[in-house]
């Protein structure tokens, strides 16, 4: 391989290099930025509880999401420290050539000015052609003055060139370095409400811990309101399965629901959250309780917590098969999607009937206002098999992280 080649490959190798470290130090801001915004949200659901302490359940859960985002905040915050690092030292080291490159440059300049100065007049110029020995040579020097004129220019271009690479390097470098140091401040300061996050953590726990008689009401109040909700949802979709039943639906419709099946199950881990915005504070299946040991919930979904009178909205295109209103729990409901069901409780009013086509991200109601004063959507996925049965999925790995 010639040198030329080899020079020209490396280049390509150091250009896509670069370009996939400004692709990784893009994703860390924009992860960053995705962070800010989840704590902001936290901050902003613990403000409106602030001087609500009839739910303690639910203030420690938006704590622990809280500190959760702020170690991960930490951790990307860390990493582009270590990028910057990185960078700087490269920059560094580039420079460094660039220097060396320049000041060699203008070695060689100075002394082709050496050269043009010997043959400064037109007279020197033209004694060094008459000068030779034969017809060839004096062509040749000839051509040499011709190249050395053009050379010079050349070199001049050559170093404005490298200059300016070197300045712009120089001026990357500069930014690289306020940028260490904001995110340097920014990391030390994030450290700082961490440890403020655990404390508020810690009290809030011991406080919880103090209040037996409270936390032993809210825990029965929540498994009722659980049971109550299951009973309404399990009742309709087995009222759904028997009317479908009744239907003898045909080999073609089967097909139709197939289809739809495959595009729901296509888009796990990218359905769009029930709400706009919000934080998952019940988790699925068992869960511990956060302050006292072998106390634990159930739970067939998540419940996001959101700002109060929050809109719920659909994940997925579907068909409404049933508005349920549960006592004590406000309304449900629910949406077909093939042979997925989505179901969507805790609502003040409806938006929908049974029997209207859904689009996604389409609103099918508002939420009621809880004890704490926020709104909590109660979140389900369920499928149901050829044979009638009925399972529960967990929706974490259903919805967009």
């Amino acid at each position: 391989m010639s040198v030329s080649k080899y020079i020209a490959i490396l280049f390509c190798f150091l250009a896509f290099s670069a370009i996939g470290q400004e692709k990784e130090s893009d994703r860390l801001k924009k992860q960053q930025q995705e962070l800010e915004k989840k704590i902001g949200l936290t901050q902003k659901l613990l403000e409106s509880t602030a001087e609500n302490r009839e739910n303690l359940t639910d203030n420690i859960n938006l704590i622990d999401r809280k500190i959760q985002y702020r170690q991960a905040l930490l951790d990307n915050l860390q990493l582009q420290l270590s990028k910057l690092d990185s960078d700087i030292s490269q920059l560094t080291v580039e420079i460094a050539k660039l220097e060396l490159e320049v000041e060699q440059q203008k070695i060689q300049y100075r002394l082709m000015i050496v050269q043009a100065y010997k043959m400064r007049n037109s007279t020197a110029s033209l004694l060094f052609v008459l000068s030779s020995e034969s017809f060839n040579q004096a062509n040749k020097r000839m051509e040499y003055l011709d190249q050395l004129s053009k050379y010079r220019a050349d070199q001049i271009r050559k170093i404005q060139t490298s200059i300016e690479k070197l300045k712009q390097q120089q001026a990357i470098l500069e930014v690289k370095k306020h940028e260490k140091d904001d995110i340097t401040v920014r990391s030390a300061t994030e450290q700082k409400r961490y440890v403020r996050d655990r404390e508020n953590q810690k009290s809030t726990i011991k406080e919880m811990q103090g209040q037996e008689e409270q936390l032993k009401q809210e825990l029965l109040a929540q498994r009722e309101k659980s049971r109550e909700i299951q009973n309404a949802i399990n009742a309709a979709i087995n009222k759904e399965i028997l009317a479908e039943r009744k239907k003898n639906i045909s080999a073609t419709e089967r097909s139709e629901i197939a289809l739809s099946n495959k595009g729901f199950e296509d888009n796990k881990g990218r359905l769009p959250w029930p709400v706009s915005t919000g934080e998952i504070t019940k988790g699925f299946g068992k869960q511990p309780h956060p302050a006292h040991v072998n106390v634990f919930t159930y739970n067939n979904g998540v419940d996001i917590t959101t700002v109060k009178g929050s809109t719920v909205r659909a994940v997925y295109a579907g068909v409404v098969t049933s508005v349920i209103v549960i006592p004590g729990a406000g309304k449900a409901v629910i949406i077909a999607h093939g042979n997925y069901r989505t179901i969507y409780s805790n609502l003040q009013e409806t938006y929908v009937k049974t029997g209207d086509q859904v689009s996604v991200k389409q609103e099918v109601g508002a939420l009621l206002i809880n004890s704490s004063g926020n709104s909590e959507v109660h979140f389900e996925i369920r499928k149901i098999t050829t044979d009638g049965q009925i399972s529960n999925i967990n929706p974490t790995y259903w919805l967009y992280q």
